[in-house]
This record gives C-alpha cells, sequence and structure tokens, in this order.
C-alpha cells in the first residue's frame, strides 16, 4: 500500500470519525456502533477503502491497539477499589468465562451445522468473552449505579481482556496456527509466564523511573517498555522456549503495578498525569482506527453470507450464553443478590478486544487457510471460517453496545431504583 493513500484514509477515518462520534455524543448513545456502521459504508459498501487495504492496515492497529487500551486501562484500575469486589470478579473472569466459552461454541456450531465439538465454535466463543471497560467506564461515570456493581463490571472487563486473548490463542493451536506438544503447559506459560513478565516489566519500569525525571518523554518510555514486554512474551520467548508467554496479559499486569505501585512516589504525579492524559487521548485515535477499520474489513459478499445466521448466534451468545455463565459463577459464595447477578448478565458490551482479535484472525486463515487441518477444513471450508467468525463476532459487538450500551440506566433503575 502506498503511503500517501494510507494517509488519505486516515484523514478521512479521523475527521468523519470525529465528526460522528462526536454527533454519538450528544445522542447519548456510544460511538462503537456509529464508528463500525461508518466502516461499512466507506468500505464494503462505497470501496472508498478497499477491503483488502483495510485488513492490511488493522494487521498492525490491532495489535498495537491493544497494547495501548490494555496498558491505560490496567493502570487507571485501583487495586484498593478493587479489593471490595475481587471475589466476584475473579468468578466472572475464570467460571464465568469458561462456561460462555463453551455454551457460546457450541451455540455457534449448531446453528452453523459443524460437529458440536470442533473447535471453530469455541474460537468464537473465546474471541467474543471480553467484555470491553471504554464502553463501561462512561456509562458509569455518569450514572447513580451502585459503585460495587460498576467496579465489578469495570474490573471484569479490564482482567478479561487478557484472558480472553490467552483462550484465543489456545484454541487457535488446534486449528494449526500454533503447535504445542502440551495443551496444559501451554495454557500455563501464557498465562502465568505473563504475569511473570508483567510484574517483571513494572519493576523494571519503576527501578528506571524512580531516580530519573523524564519529564514529556515518559510516555515514549512507558509505551515502548510495554511493546517490548509484549515482543518479548509473543516472539521472543516462543523462539526460545517454544512456548509464548502472553504479552497483553503482561501489558496489563504491567499497567496495574504502575498505576498502583509507581504512582504512590509524590515526585511522579506530574509524570504519571500527564502519561494518563497522553494515553487516554491516544485511546480514543486507537478506537477510531479500530471499529472503523473493522467496519472497512468485512467484505459485502461475506456479511451477506453470514449476516442472518450471525445474528441469531450474536443474540444467543449474549442472551443465553452470558447469563448462563454469570448465574452459574456467582451462585457460590452468593454475595451478591439476585438483582446485581441479574444485571451482571446482561450488562456486558464487547468492543476492541473482540474487533481486533476477530479481525487478526480473519486475516491469518485468509493468508495461511493451508494450515487448518483437513479434519476441521472438511466440515468448513477456510474461507468459511474466517468469514463466519469474522461476520458474527462484528454483529455481537454491534447488538451488545446497541442494546445493553441503551439499557443500562433503565435496567438499573428497573432492578435498584437508582
Amino acid at each position: 500500500m502506498d503511503v500517501p493513500i494510507l494517509i488519505g484514509y486516515m484523514a478521512l477515518l479521523f475527521v468523519f470519525g470525529s465528526f460522528l462520534a462526536k454527533i454519538a455524543e450528544k445522542l447519548g448513545i456510544p460511538d462503537i456502533p456509529v464508528l463500525l456502521t461508518f466502516g461499512l459504508v466507506v468500505g464494503p459498501f462505497l470501496g472508498i477503502v478497499p477491503t483488502i487495504d483495510a485488513q492490511t492496515v488493522f494487521a498492525f492497529i490491532g495489535s498495537a491497539g491493544l497494547i495501548i487500551l490494555l496498558l491505560m486501562g490496567a493502570f487507571e484500575m485501583r487495586w484498593i477499589v478493587l479489593k471490595r469486589v475481587l471475589s466476584t470478579v475473579l468468578r466472572l473472569d475464570t467460571i464465568g468465562l469458561v462456561i460462555y466459552l463453551i455454551v457460546s461454541g457450541f451455540i455457534f456450531n449448531l446453528l452453523f451445522g459443524i460437529p458440536n465439538f470442533s473447535p471453530i465454535g469455541y474460537l468464537f466463543g473465546a474471541v467474543t468473552s471480553a467484555t470491553d471497560p471504554a464502553t463501561l467506564i462512561p456509562i458509569f461515570a455518569n450514572s447513580d449505579i451502585d459503585p460495587n456493581i460498576a467496579v465489578t463490571l469495570e474490573a471484569e472487563s479490564v482482567f478479561n481482556d487478557p484472558l480472553g486473548i490467552v483462550a484465543t490463542s489456545l484454541i487457535l493451536t488446534s486449528l494449526g496456527f500454533a503447535s504445542t506438544a502440551n495443551p496444559i503447559v501451554e495454557f500455563f506459560t501464557l498465562a502465568v509466564g505473563g504475569l511473570g513478565l508483567g510484574y517483571l516489566g513494572g519493576r523494571v519500569y519503576e527501578y528506571i523511573v524512580k531516580n530519573r525525571n523524564f519529564g514529556d518523554y515518559i510516555s515514549p518510555l512507558t509505551m515502548g517498555i510495554a511493546f517490548l514486554i509484549w515482543y518479548i512474551g509473543e516472539s521472543l520467548m516462543p523462539g526460545l522456549t517454544g512456548y509464548g508467554f502472553s504479552g497483553y496479559m503482561a501489558v496489563a499486569i504491567m499497567g496495574l503495578y504502575i498505576g498502583n505501585v509507581v504512582t504512590k512516589d509524590p515526585s511522579k504525579t506530574v509524570e504519571l498525569d500527564n502519561l494518563a492524559e497522553f494515553g487516554n487521548q491516544l485511546s480514543v485515535l486507537v478506537r477510531v482506527l479500530i471499529f472503523v477499520f473493522l467496519g472497512a474489513s468485512i467484505g459485502l459478499g461475506v456479511l451477506k453470507e453470514y449476516a442472518l445466521i450471525g445474528s441469531v448466534c450474536a443474540l444467543a451468545a449474549l442472551f443465553i450464553a452470558r447469563p448462563i455463565g454469570v448465574l452459574i459463577s456467582t451462585a457460590y459464595p452468593n454475595i451478591n443478590s439476585v438483582k446485581e447477578r441479574i444485571y451482571f448478565a446482561l450488562e456486558a458490551p464487547r468492543g476492541v478486544v473482540p474487533a481486533a482479535m476477530g479481525a487478526m484472525i480473519y486475516s491469518s486463515i485468509m493468508a495461511n487457510p493451508h494450515m487448518i487441518p483437513p479434519a476441521i477444513a472438511a466440515y468448513m471450508p477456510p474461507e468459511a471460517i474466517a468469514g463466519s467468525i469474522l461476520v458474527t463476532t462484528f454483529i455481537t459487538i454491534f447488538f451488545s453496545v446497541i442494546i445493553e450500551g441503551s439499557w443500562a440506566y433503565r435496567l438499573a433503575n428497573k432492578l435498584f431504583n437508582v
């Protein structure tokens, strides 16, 4: 792709995306469906941004954007607040996530007519298991909803982002995009290795900035270290050991460490305030690019082919799989009321992580269809696997933000009289 063309795309998307997002803000609706629709219009509908170009750009934007968003989301999560709801968050992000993945994966396989235990459906479940803190935080910031309920859902979304990515990475091994002799060891190295790498990254960061004043350069330093530990986990470790560490998990843990440990140093207040402001502004740019390019990445033919069945699957994932996962995972110990558990089940908008993972999986499969094992391709060709997951993920994000984002206040008022 030529550089002038890429700059032209960026100009178009930033200018019109900003206007549309501002209109959405004035109307009191989330910006995600507006940006996704804009991507569809400039991509498959009008052809201003060719699908192949959008997919090429997304290959970089998706990964880089996730690193930035995970870092800043975890940076702003305070441990002292998290401790109050930690038990519920842990159950939602482990038991609840796994149950959602299994149920939504089973539904996907059932609706698309492939064997119940095919990894294709469970890949969709893993991709859409992560909820979106960037959608939830603005909703709760302007409401009278119980802070413990708000913090529970915000914290769940911050930590299920990297966990959803870990689950996606594991299922991709069964589709031939990674090889491992032992899936249990693979999970341990991805999750626990990511935790350790993130903690180490936080300690190194603390040591570097402790006795040095980086001033305006604190932001590029922070982003650079975050990108570095992602590279170590996702690229360097697999080459050295044969097993990868989750770079995304590491980035989230590093952000949590910086936000809760390094920020205690009063001499670093100004620098870290500047970092927070820079990160928030950069996150806005990344969100615009991710959602517009996701919409533009979907070919019109693929969208038409899978729109109907993808819509049914998306609604089932949101209103069958999610409630089952939440209600079972929070059943014991019963520290949340029934009304709180219902609210948790029905307020889980998807966003950046499913968008990025869905598009990256589509690009990977389309570029390497031969890597899909014949036993799996016999039931669904690689192109159909890629297209069905991309479109169904897109629709899941769209429906979840439109429906759950719009009824957040009304549902809380109905349940809690706020």
